[in-house]
């Protein structure tokens, strides 16, 4: 072996593309050392390649639980560039390594399968790779963990015959902290949850935090979940403008509102799901809508949710953004001006699936708007985190991620007042109220009627409160609550009016304001009073379980 020649270590768990990349690396002029799998993987494809096993002076042993575990591969890679060295790694005829491209047993995914067992975790718990790649970071070498930095690797090999020092520390940061999430997932795992954390990779910077002097600010990766969420933020395309912090949070809520009402309505409405636009704004909704034939339609009703509050906001559509569309949210309609109070709009983020050519020149361009698309949004799924998590001073709170959908055919009769069945209108305006109110800031008191949300009462310390605020804003913006139906994320603590001056009760404001029908947790010791109220009333209310009562944003 010449002290010229450049060794590259190949082994890999998924063969995909590595065959190809091998090939550029011959042509490149590096010599290829791999093990087992991978090296019949390689030759078969007519590669010449030198087997571990050849270099080690045997193959794989105790099960394949040590193949490059040995102080020839490690001795390749930790090697200094010093003549010390170098006269040492040819006394014991062994290469210097200068790459390794390296992946490892799917741990995550097994860890993920219904029913697993300590002893399968440990069977694909990978113990050479991860060694193998911490050897090749320490030593400085080329280190590849992610296929697709291996294009970044051979086209600065073809541009300028290596990879520069500041690649080569980015990948080797990279390395260090995907052998870091795959211990932890592992760590995770056999402590039943005790030793958890994150490992994450700083993705942008973004405009500006929430205030100025909380500069810089930036979007981060976790690294560890699989599959990749693909409405994840980082998946979206920047179309126009440099997002903020503010862009980025209050986009992800109305993002969360919008899968969720998807979801809602597939279950409800046999698969299906209209038009919908949200519009959030610092944190919360303002303005959300459906229709089953028109965006437009969808949009429009989401504007004028609460014309006043949508300015500055957060849209967030299934659908397209068309040159009609774009217009409709560039100015506002001549006959509403004196009820908005403005020419424009005033969106500030919009989230769509795309954009027209001329959406993109009016809001993007003219606008300064920060416009981001992923096709995704079409069909939005559900998330698919399992955890949520809410920084505090050196550590973090941690529970389960809200998974609770309404489904009509699932509730049980003895949850309702009366035994009608929604129809399908008002149905529709149900699930919009009870999700918009399950993830507002609690306490939360919703309003919805002819497909959008008119009201929002949110944030409050009660629930009397919830409810005139959510009545005071509908009816700011306009509109008759007579035919409305209502969302409580929580149960109403009744208590029945007897007294001259005395506040009225929540069900008492919802009743006087005309709603017909709601869905409120079925908790609280006056629950039967609250029941027989709305019964008597005529209001038809679904009454979940109480675990699934909605409150968030604490």
């Amino acid at each position: 072996m010449s002290e010229t020649d450049k060794w590259a270590l190949l082994s890999v768990y998924s063969k995909d593309g590595i065959t190809g990349f091998a090939q550029k690396l011959v042509g490149l002029g590096w010599h290829l050392l791999a093990s087992g799998g991978t090296c019949r993987h390689l030759r078969e494809a007519g590669l010449e390649v030198k087997d571990v096993a050849d270099l080690v002076g045997g193959g794989a042993i105790l099960g394949h639980r040590v193949v490059t575990l040995s102080r020839e591969v490690h001795a390749g890679l930790l090697a200094r560039d010093c003549q010390e060295d170098r006269d040492e790694l040819a006394r014991l005829n062994i290469p210097r390594i200068e790459m390794v491209c390296c992946d490892f047993y799917p741990l995550a995914e097994e860890i993920a399968k219904a029913g697993v067992t300590v002893d399968a975790v440990v069977e694909q718990t990978d113990i050479g790779g991860p060694t193998m790649v911490r050897s090749a970071a320490k030593g400085g070498r080329i280190v590849i963990c992610d296929p697709e930095d291996r294009a970044l690797v051979t086209e600065s090999l073809k541009t300028i015959g290596d990879v520069d020092a500041k690649t080569r520390q980015y990948l080797r940061a990279k390395a260090e902290a995907i052998v870091s999430g795959y211990c932890l997932d592992a760590a995770r795992f056999h402590s039943g949850g005790e030793f958890d954390g994150v490992v994450g990779q700083r993705l942008r910077e973004v405009a500006y935090g929430e205030n100025r002097d909380q500069n810089p600010a930036y979007l981060y990766g976790n690294l560890s979940p699989r599959p990749h969420d693909p409405l994840a933020l980082a998946r979206f395309s920047v179309v126009s403008g440099n997002p903020s912090y503010i862009s980025f949070a209050d986009g992800d809520k109305a993002i969360s509102i919008l899968r969720f009402l998807a979801e809602s309505f597939r279950r409800n409405f046999h698969g299906t799901v209209p038009y919908i636009a949200v519009i959030c704004k610092h944190g919360n909704p303002c303005g959300a809508a459906f229709d089953w034939k028109y965006p437009y339609v969808a949009l429009q009703n989401a504007l004028l949710g609460d014309p006043i509050a949508c300015m500055g906001g957060e849209l967030v559509t299934n659908f397209e953004i068309t040159d009609e569309l774009g217009t409709a949210i560039f100015a506002v309609p001549k006959d509403l001006v004196n009820l908005v109070g403005r020419k424009n709009w005033g969106l500030d983020v919009i989230f769509a699936p795309e954009f027209s050519a001329t959406s993109i020149e009016l809001l993007g361009k003219r606008e300064k708007r920060r416009l981001f698309s992923n096709p995704v949004l079409l069909d939005p799924p559900m998330s698919s985190e399992v955890w949520m998590r809410r920084p505090v001073p050196s550590g973090w709170l941690q529970q389960k991620a809200p998974w609770f959908i309404f489904d009509q055919s699932s509730l049980d009769i003895t949850w309702r007042t009366t035994e009608e069945q929604f129809v399908s209108v008002q149905l529709g305006n149900l699930l919009l109220a009870q999700v918009i109110t399950w993830r507002a800031t609690s306490n939360t008191v919703a309003l919805a009627k002819d497909s959008m949300l008119i009201g929002l009462g949110c944030g409050q310390q009660d629930r009397i409160a919830c409810v005139q605020l959510c009545l005071d804003r509908a009816r700011r913006s306009g509109h008759d609550t007579n035919g409305a139906v209502f969302a409580s994320d929580a149960f109403f603590p009744y208590a029945e009016h007897g007294f001259e001056g005395e506040p009225l009760e929540g069900p008492e404001l919802l009743v006087q304001a005309g709603c017909v029908g709601g869905v409120v947790p079925a908790d609280g010791k006056e629950l039967p009073k609250v029941q027989e109220y709305f019964s008597k009333n005529g209001v038809s209310v679904a009454y979940l379980p109480p675990e699934d009562r909605g409150f968030a944003g604490h």
